[in-house]
């Protein structure tokens, strides 16, 4: 009886795994492409994992049949299971560096479980359980058996109610439309900051309450074992459609945890700091052996590469121009300790000017490959222009964000007991903080004009731009040790940024440039790869 209630389990699983092996199959046209995909990701790692764990078992109950001479239907029963042992085998996807994930996993269980607590003080839980960190309808995509019930869905509405009273007061607190009655700005903040923090306050309650309720008998994401399998499955995933780059799988997998999608570009601002945590983890404890299966962003002096072949026939139009400039300066930098591929450094300038030599930004950085006019002393640039209202410029551009986010804070303050002298407060700081802006603008237009009338300035000279930026953009890989996105980090918000939030800095417009600009290189080196294929040299 024991034996027959267990064959039918096991044949049972192999019975929904193989299913779900054959629809991946039918589905991609390629074994090894078998799914991390909603339930599919729980039926083909959940059922492979226990199927792997159960085989010694099931050997081990087919001798015992076997010498118990039940030959006929222990023979058939142990081909089935050969069978099944060798599907497993077969189709199993694969993960790069299988000895070493467990690093991953390890690293990523730990970050959740420490920001898992930490939501409840800072008040950002919003359903999210188990090793995963998943909310319920996350859980649900996964095929695992999630409830949900009223209590949450009323908390949810409750935080997206929450969101537009909060819209609400940035807007009275913005606005400066004149008042049909005196203080009517300041009473609609009171009235409408009173009403965002107690929703707030329910939201949070609400989802507490949930959280209460939430067992693991009833909730599969408390399931520690079958959401392992299942992180298995997503990390396989995030590495084939990130083409094992570490930090853009890393940044998939985040995505894929919390219902996020990002496109092509999966690293972005929302997961870098969780990028950043799990790939130092990894790179600080995995040998070089496991490191070496995957991108890491990586330009090793001892990668046996030569980064100055065939790189110009990446280049044409009106591009190919800047090709005589570039190529003296790559001569002077050949014996450096980190090489930078010429086309990295050409991506680079297509984001920062999109090759135009007199390109000014909204905060003075000018020329190919837009340099600030303090970076440009410091690299021994001589005719820089930097009159006296460009550091004033920064300093209100500082305070303005300054006054933004204290007016933002006075906001959460807001009580029943303070209300009428709490909101004039907050008025008063983003009044202040829209007069800075409107002064920075002015001040930086101003520079930006003054700045292409004299047209004196070495960064706007093409040949300058290009020596000066390739020696900085140099500075920055030889200080990220051939780190080609922190190098790129770097080059746009400042190493002492980098080193701030160890690794990529949380800025969007900082991801957004690592983003692009490897973007833009990839399609050079694949232009050098169609060439070379056509029998170039």
């Amino acid at each position: 009886m024991c034996y027959d209630i267990f064959k039918k389990d096991v044949l049972s699983r192999a019975q929904i795994f193989i299913g779900a092996v054959v629809s991946k199959i039918k589905a991609t046209g390629n074994p090894s492409q078998i799914g991390a995909t909603k339930s599919e990701l729980k039926l083909g790692c959940a059922e492979r994992s226990r199927m792997k764990k159960d085989m010694s078992t099931f050997f081990s109950i087919t001798v015992m049949i076997l010498k118990r001479n039940k030959l006929k239907k222990s023979v058939s029963f142990f081909i089935t299971v050969a069978l099944i042992s060798t599907v497993v085998m077969i189709f199993s996807p694969p993960i790069p560096a299988h000895a070493y994930v467990s690093l991953l996993k390890e690293s990523i269980i730990a970050y959740n479980i420490i920001h898992y607590k930490k939501s409840f003080s800072d008040g950002s839980y919003r359903g999210e359980e188990g090793i995963l960190r998943i909310n319920p309808e996350v859980g649900r995509s996964f095929g695992l058996k999630v409830p949900i019930d009223q209590d949450y869905l009323e908390a949810k509405a409750f935080f997206k109610k929450a969101d537009q009273l909060l819209k609400e007061v940035y807007s009275a607190m913005t606005t400066r439309e004149k008042e049909k009655i005196q203080g009517e700005h300041v009473k609609r903040i009171g009235k409408k900051a009173l009403e965002y923090n107690d929703t707030l306050r329910r939201a949070r309650e609400g989802m507490i309450k949930v959280r209460s309720k939430s067992v693991p008998k009833t909730d599969e994401r408390l399931d520690e074992r079958l959401c392992s399998d299942l992180l298995d499955g997503l990390l396989q995933e995030s590495f084939n459609k990130t083409s094992h780059n570490l930090r853009d799988a890393l940044g998939y997998f985040y995505n894929r945890c919390r219902g996020l999608y990002h496109g092509s570009r999966p690293l972005n601002a929302e997961n870098v700091k969780f990028v950043n945590h799990v790939f130092n983890e990894f790179v600080k404890k995995a040998p070089e052996t496991a490191l070496n299966r995957y991108d890491l962003d990586r330009r090793s002096k001892n990668d046996g590469s030569d980064p100055y072949l065939r790189w110009k026939y990446a280049l044409e139009g009106s591009v190919s121009r800047y090709i005589a400039f570039l190529e003296p300066v790559l001569k002077k930098h050949k014996g450096d300790r980190y090489p930078v591929d010429p086309l990295l450094f050409v991506a680079l300038m297509r984001q920062e000017s999109n090759f135009k030599p007199r390109d000014v930004s909204r905060v003075g950085a000018a020329g190919l490959t837009q340099i600030m006019p303090r970076t440009a002393e410091n690299l021994g640039m001589k005719n820089i222009f930097i009159p006296p209202y460009f550091h004033e410029a920064g300093e209100v551009m500082h305070r303005e964000r300054m006054l933004r986010r204290r007016a933002m804070a006075i906001v959460r303050e807001i009580t029943e007991e303070n209300v009428a002298g709490h909101a004039r407060r907050a008025r008063k700081a983003m009044q202040e903080s829209l007069d800075c802006r409107a002064r920075r603008t002015k001040l930086f237009a101003r520079y930006k004009r003054e700045l292409l009338k004299k047209d004196a300035d070495d960064r706007l000279d093409p040949r300058k731009a290009i020596e000066h930026g390739f020696k900085y953009f140099s500075r920055m890989m030889k200080m990220q040790k051939g780190d080609i996105s922190l190098a790129l980090a770097s080059y746009n918000a400042g190493p002492h940024r980098v080193k701030q939030y160890g690794g990529v800095p949380p800025f969007s417009e900082t991801v957004g440039f690592r983003n692009r600009v490897l973007r833009y290189y990839r399609d050079y080196l694949r232009k050098v790869k169609m060439y070379s294929r056509k029998g170039g040299k």
